[in-house]
Protein backbone atom coordinates (compact mmCIF):
# COMPACT_ATOMS: atom_id res chain seq x y z
CA UNK A 1 0.00 0.00 0.00
CA UNK A 2 2.89 2.22 0.99
CA UNK A 3 4.09 1.82 -2.76
CA UNK A 4 1.06 2.43 -4.09
CA UNK A 5 1.34 5.77 -2.23
CA UNK A 6 4.73 6.71 -3.37
CA UNK A 7 4.36 5.42 -6.52
CA UNK A 8 1.02 7.95 -7.34
CA UNK A 9 3.21 10.60 -5.57
CA UNK A 10 6.00 10.40 -7.91
CA UNK A 11 3.91 10.01 -11.06
CA UNK A 12 2.08 13.20 -9.63
CA UNK A 13 4.88 15.88 -9.49
CA UNK A 14 6.10 14.25 -12.43
CA UNK A 15 3.15 14.90 -14.37
CA UNK A 16 3.36 18.20 -12.69
CA UNK A 17 6.82 18.83 -13.17
CA UNK A 18 6.51 19.02 -17.03
CA UNK A 19 3.41 21.08 -17.45
CA UNK A 20 5.38 24.06 -15.63
CA UNK A 21 8.36 23.97 -17.04
CA UNK A 22 9.48 26.54 -19.02
CA UNK A 23 10.58 24.66 -22.41
CA UNK A 24 9.68 26.86 -24.21
CA UNK A 25 13.28 27.88 -26.13
CA UNK A 26 11.66 26.95 -29.10
CA UNK A 27 8.84 29.31 -30.68
CA UNK A 28 6.03 27.41 -31.69
CA UNK A 29 3.27 29.25 -34.28
CA UNK A 30 0.18 28.48 -33.85
CA UNK A 31 -0.84 26.36 -36.61
CA UNK A 32 -4.31 26.86 -38.34
CA UNK A 33 -5.39 24.06 -40.44
CA UNK A 34 -7.96 25.18 -43.16
CA UNK A 35 -10.56 22.65 -42.04
CA UNK A 36 -10.87 23.77 -39.32
CA UNK A 37 -11.61 27.32 -40.13
CA UNK A 38 -15.06 28.13 -41.42
CA UNK A 39 -15.59 31.79 -44.16
CA UNK A 40 -17.73 32.65 -41.99
CA UNK A 41 -15.47 32.98 -38.65
CA UNK A 42 -14.03 36.28 -37.40
CA UNK A 43 -10.32 36.47 -36.22
CA UNK A 44 -9.30 38.28 -32.78
CA UNK A 45 -6.33 38.74 -30.76
CA UNK A 46 -7.21 38.32 -26.92
CA UNK A 47 -4.93 39.89 -24.38
CA UNK A 48 -4.52 36.62 -21.90
CA UNK A 49 -2.09 36.25 -18.48
CA UNK A 50 -0.01 32.70 -18.05
CA UNK A 51 3.26 31.95 -17.01
CA UNK A 52 3.57 28.45 -18.37
CA UNK A 53 2.49 25.25 -20.67
CA UNK A 54 -0.08 24.18 -18.17
CA UNK A 55 -1.54 27.73 -18.84
CA UNK A 56 -2.05 27.65 -22.21
CA UNK A 57 -3.60 24.48 -21.66
CA UNK A 58 -5.79 25.72 -19.70
CA UNK A 59 -6.36 28.89 -21.40
CA UNK A 60 -6.93 27.23 -24.92
CA UNK A 61 -9.68 24.75 -23.06
CA UNK A 62 -11.54 27.38 -21.91
CA UNK A 63 -11.99 29.19 -25.16
CA UNK A 64 -11.98 26.08 -27.75
CA UNK A 65 -15.03 24.66 -25.02
CA UNK A 66 -17.20 27.69 -26.70
CA UNK A 67 -19.53 26.66 -28.90
CA UNK A 68 -18.34 28.31 -32.29
CA UNK A 69 -14.82 28.40 -31.43
CA UNK A 70 -12.83 26.99 -33.75
CA UNK A 71 -9.17 27.60 -33.33
CA UNK A 72 -7.39 28.96 -29.85
CA UNK A 73 -3.72 28.95 -29.72
CA UNK A 74 -2.24 31.09 -27.10
CA UNK A 75 1.52 32.53 -27.55
CA UNK A 76 2.90 32.66 -23.86
CA UNK A 77 5.90 34.71 -24.84
CA UNK A 78 3.24 38.00 -26.15
CA UNK A 79 0.55 36.73 -23.59
CA UNK A 80 -1.82 36.89 -27.09
CA UNK A 81 -4.62 34.29 -27.60
CA UNK A 82 -5.21 34.07 -31.66
CA UNK A 83 -8.91 32.91 -32.00
CA UNK A 84 -11.25 32.25 -34.94
CA UNK A 85 -14.73 31.91 -34.19
CA UNK A 86 -18.33 32.11 -35.23
CA UNK A 87 -19.94 35.39 -33.92
CA UNK A 88 -23.28 34.18 -34.48
CA UNK A 89 -22.19 31.33 -31.67
CA UNK A 90 -20.34 33.47 -29.35
CA UNK A 91 -18.26 36.40 -28.85
CA UNK A 92 -14.41 38.32 -27.88
CA UNK A 93 -16.15 39.33 -24.37
CA UNK A 94 -18.01 35.30 -23.61
CA UNK A 95 -14.54 34.01 -24.61
CA UNK A 96 -12.82 36.56 -21.99
CA UNK A 97 -15.47 35.62 -19.71
CA UNK A 98 -14.63 31.89 -20.17
CA UNK A 99 -10.97 32.32 -19.61
CA UNK A 100 -11.06 34.78 -16.49
CA UNK A 101 -13.27 31.63 -15.25
CA UNK A 102 -10.24 29.69 -15.36
CA UNK A 103 -7.69 31.84 -13.06
CA UNK A 104 -6.71 33.97 -15.87
CA UNK A 105 -6.65 37.89 -16.70
CA UNK A 106 -7.29 39.28 -19.86
CA UNK A 107 -7.14 42.45 -21.51
CA UNK A 108 -11.40 42.31 -20.57
CA UNK A 109 -11.74 40.65 -18.00
CA UNK A 110 -10.01 39.97 -14.21
CA UNK A 111 -9.91 36.74 -12.78
CA UNK A 112 -11.46 36.07 -9.69
CA UNK A 113 -8.84 36.17 -6.71
CA UNK A 114 -10.18 32.63 -5.03
CA UNK A 115 -9.49 31.06 -8.05
CA UNK A 116 -6.44 32.73 -9.26
CA UNK A 117 -5.04 31.62 -5.54
CA UNK A 118 -5.65 27.84 -6.43
CA UNK A 119 -3.65 27.36 -9.58
CA UNK A 120 -0.65 25.75 -9.36
CA UNK A 121 2.72 28.34 -8.03
CA UNK A 122 4.04 28.28 -11.97
CA UNK A 123 0.80 29.38 -13.14
CA UNK A 124 0.97 32.62 -10.93
CA UNK A 125 1.64 35.71 -12.81
CA UNK A 126 0.45 38.26 -10.51
CA UNK A 127 3.14 40.48 -8.85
Amino acid sequence: MKRLILFFAVTVMIAAGNGCGNSGSQKKTPEIKKEEKSQKDEHAMLKASGSCEMCKTRIEKAAKDLDGVTVANWDRDIQQLHLHFDPKKTSVDAISKAIAKTGHDTEKDRADDVVYNVLPDCCKYRK
